[in-house]
């Protein structure tokens, strides 16, 4: 790893001259019940000038389509965590099939497989998993993975399917397996405040092996912070310090970085809004 890869304080960052996307954040989280709009303002001052926020559950459809409303810049994905996989039916599905078709979010997400806590839904977890890939596939729009301690079994149901659509690997923690496998079907991947750290040498490694083409930035705000913050509560201002980050892994500017991530995003998510937050 480059000498130069360590995250830096927030303060050394500069605006990236194209903007950025911080691709993936939870703004309607009740951390920023009371600020909202003077985060967005200081990110939008360091270049994070669009947010994908992450309508991850049915009470969560809603807040998010008020966000699109209340600031420019702002999208939004759909769909059900499989933390709520429980409450996925047949109810549900229609519903979220009906919003997509009426809302146009820019993704399926995010969806997936979760077993940290050692759960045993498995069944259920696939079903909603598999469905909500179709939703996205018959739509034509990405869908946005997450994954916990389920790599061989998100590796299985992908495999099985049929046709997929555009995927994201949202924060990114695969093995050389995963890692083999997004680089063999153009996957895209989500790269944020996990990566910095100084435990995640091993996922750093496997971040460099991913064309930057396929490289995304995200927060997962106002989780994940990254090394080199102090205050404990993430914000899409930290996107540059992930950029920082990343150039070290890669070893060019951070520029670039912007750039081919703002890129990499627009090509992703055709839906993104073209007008964007000012200071």
């Amino acid at each position: 790893m480059p000498s130069n890869s360590r995250a830096r304080p927030p303060e050394v960052q500069r605006p990236a001259p194209t903007g950025y996307v911080d691709t993936h954040c939870h703004l309607d989280d009740d951390a920023f019940q009371r600020d909202l709009h003077e985060v967005l303002q200081r990110a939008s001052a360091v270049g994070v000038r669009r947010w994908i926020n992450v309508g991850y559950a049915p009470e969560r459809w809603a807040s998010s389509f008020a966000l699109v409303a209340d600031h420019p810049g702002m999208s939004f994905m759909l769909g059900v965590h499989p933390g709520h996989a429980d409450d996925w039916n047949e109810e549900v599905h229609a519903h979220l099939e009906q919003l997509v078709r009426d809302h146009a979010p820019v993704a399926i997400g995010e969806i997936g497989l979760d077993f940290y806590r050692g759960e045993t839904n498995d069944a259920i977890q696939v079903a909603a998993f598999t469905a909500q890939l179709a939703i996205a596939r018959n739509t034509g729009i990405p869908a946005v993975i997450h994954m916990r301690d389920a790599e061989d079994r998100v590796l299985e149901v992908l495999r099985a399917q049929p046709d997929l659509p555009p995927l994201l690997f949202h924060s990114y923690d695969g093995s050389q397996v995963l890692t083999d496998w997004v680089i063999a079907t153009s996957a895209y991947v989500g790269v944020g405040g996990l990566v910095t750290r100084g435990k995640s040498r091993t996922l750093a490694q496997q971040v460099r092996r991913i064309p930057i083409q396929r490289i995304v930035l995200e927060t997962d705000s106002p989780y994940l912070v990254p090394n080199g913050f102090k205050h404990r509560r993430n914000t899409p201002e930290s996107i540059p310090c992930i950029a920082q980050f990343v150039s070290g892994l890669f070893d060019v500017d951070v520029s670039d970085v912007a750039r081919e991530t703002t890129r990499n995003a627009e090509r992703l998510f055709p839906h993104l809004p073209t007008e964007v937050m000012t200071t």
